[in-house]
């Protein structure tokens, strides 16, 4: 039987420093995105207003926290009718909204995520020096973080040791010892291309045994050689050639049971080529998973 999908809109892009990834979700479906994955159901957001600093320190707290909670609900909606979530972001902040809902319907213990980034996300609201919710999404994740942090009815507490980064370049110091403290696996971009793209898969692959595996996207992964519409462009990036063996080779897996493309910007992207080569992406994605 064939798989049915929902896209699911994650309009935020307050949890980072820049605006205009909240467009990616009408960008992409314009661009055929709905057919693509066999005329996918799709899960519109409201896009919402900034609200002011959260007198913490938390960019934008009150905004971020409301999209993650519509997400949290769309993506269990489509889970309970037996859809494919794919969560089209946004910023990265998303990925809390996304990981309450894979938590509440799966249970924690059963997740694994592949973090496919430039960043490991994994700042506290403690160590985090910009304030920016982008950047503390995976520490909320795995409980660390204050309750403001919590989207669900209970924290998702996903464990470390099924958390995998690939891919990421600008780290910063505090994140280094949460990564080691929680038991998570990094493998930097730089691990990459000193010992190859294969054996780094060769030690991801197996731990995803007997998992639900969630995959997070976030273009800025990306080499800005290759694509540059995107708030971050940090050279020494993986290619387009490599990201795609990496998502081929985790659906591969059959063990997926959602995936999320995050901090894609149209803005950035006038003459609509970074939007060319996402979709070239994504229809793999969607080829593997029909």
């Amino acid at each position: 039987m064939e798989r049915s999908f929902a896209l699911v809109e994650a309009a935020v892009s307050c949890g980072s420093p820049t605006r205009g990834t909240e467009g990616a979700f009408d960008a992409l479906v314009g661009a055929g995105l709905a057919a693509a994955f066999g005329d996918a159901r799709l899960l519109p957001m409201e896009k919402l207003a900034p609200c002011p600093r959260w007198p913490e320190g938390l960019r934008h707290l009150d905004t971020v926290m409301e999209v993650c909670r519509r997400l949290r609900t769309g993506v269990l909606d489509a889970l309970g009718r037996g859809e494919y979530p794919v969560v089209i972001g946004g910023d990265h902040s998303c990925a809390m909204g996304t990981l309450a809902a894979l938590r509440e319907f799966y249970g924690a213990e059963e997740l694994a995520v592949v973090y496919v980034d430039a960043h490991t996300d994994i700042n506290t609201e403690k160590t985090s020096e910009s304030g920016c919710i982008h950047g503390m999404d995976l520490a909320a994740a795995c409980g660390l973080c204050c309750d403001a942090l919590t989207v669900g009815r209970n924290r998702v507490n996903l464990l470390g040791e099924n958390l995998h980064f690939i891919g990421a370049r600008s780290i910063d110091p505090p994140e280094y010892g949460i990564v080691e403290r929680v038991g998570a696996h990094l493998h930097t971009a730089g691990a990459v291309r000193e010992r190859g793209l294969e054996a780094v898969l060769g030690q991801v692959l197996p731990a995803l045994e007997g998992k639900r595996v969630h995959i997070s996207f976030d273009v800025d992964v990306l080499d800005p050689a290759e694509f540059s519409a995107t708030g971050y462009n940090i050279p020494e990036g993986l290619t387009l050639a490599q990201v795609e063996r990496i998502l081929r080779a985790v659906l591969d897996t059959g063990r997926t049971c959602s995936f999320e493309c995050v901090e894609y910007n149209p803005v950035l992207d006038p003459g609509g080529r970074d939007l060319g080569a996402l979709m070239k992406l994504l229809r793999g994605v969607a080829d593997k998973l029909r």
